[in-house]
């Protein structure tokens, strides 16, 4: 019976081992496609930025203008880095779904004040895309890192109205923009922080 016992032990400490191996390539595969998305947001941003400025007309020249400097509520706060991983995972994910339901307004926004303008129309939509994308990747990880995901937001998506006034709603798209552009850069350099420390560990 002691030697049954035995084996079995054996036996369950090596499938736990499997799984953690198992699991931890698919950890690690989504890490990377988390950085690459962050990447190509980096990359693709600031052209964005400057399409959307473009089809707004003057005065707004550039992302420094005096009217891109608005208040917009509910928008990450604070930076990311010297955070513990799992929560600097947590509030890039909260930050991703704020800028989602501000990326969703501006969409509907530009569909009714440039309806011709299909280039902007297409990079916002594409990019809203590779937030949710995002997102998604986020949920994973956490799930797999035994950790909870975050349910709610600060700000509920009824406190993110659509303003009546045409001017106003340009301005928000333009600061929304801008920040979402250094949001972005923040993500792309934790997660390089990330991976950095999930390859040390590996070594």
């Amino acid at each position: 019976m002691e030697l049954g016992a035995g084996i079995l032990h054996v036996l369950l400490l090596l499938s736990l081992s499997f799984l953690n191996t198992s699991a931890a390539p698919v950890l690690n595969k989504t890490m990377n496609m988390s950085y690459q998305l962050a990447a190509e947001l980096n990359h693709s941003t600031p052209a964005l930025l400057n399409l959307y400025l473009s089809a707004q007309g003057y005065p707004f020249v550039n992302a420094n203008a005096p009217v891109c400097r608005v208040e917009v509520k509910c928008l990450p706060k604070g930076h990311l880095a010297n955070m513990e991983e799992n929560e600097m995972l947590k509030k890039i994910y909260i930050g991703a779904k704020q800028f989602d339901l501000h990326l969703k307004n501006i969409v509907a926004q530009q569909r009714n004040i440039n309806s011709l303008k299909e280039k902007l129309h297409n990079k916002l939509e594409h990019t809203q895309i590779q937030l949710i994308s995002l997102q998604s990747n986020l949920q994973s990880i956490l799930r797999s890192r035994g950790d909870h995901v975050p349910r709610e937001l600060k700000c509920s998506p009824e406190h993110i109205n659509i303003p009546n006034n045409l001017f106003v709603q340009k301005q928000q798209g333009c600061a929304i923009l801008r920040e979402f552009k250094r949001y972005i850069n923040q993500v792309l350099k934790s997660f390089h922080h990330l991976l950095r420390r999930v390859h040390g560990k590996q070594l």
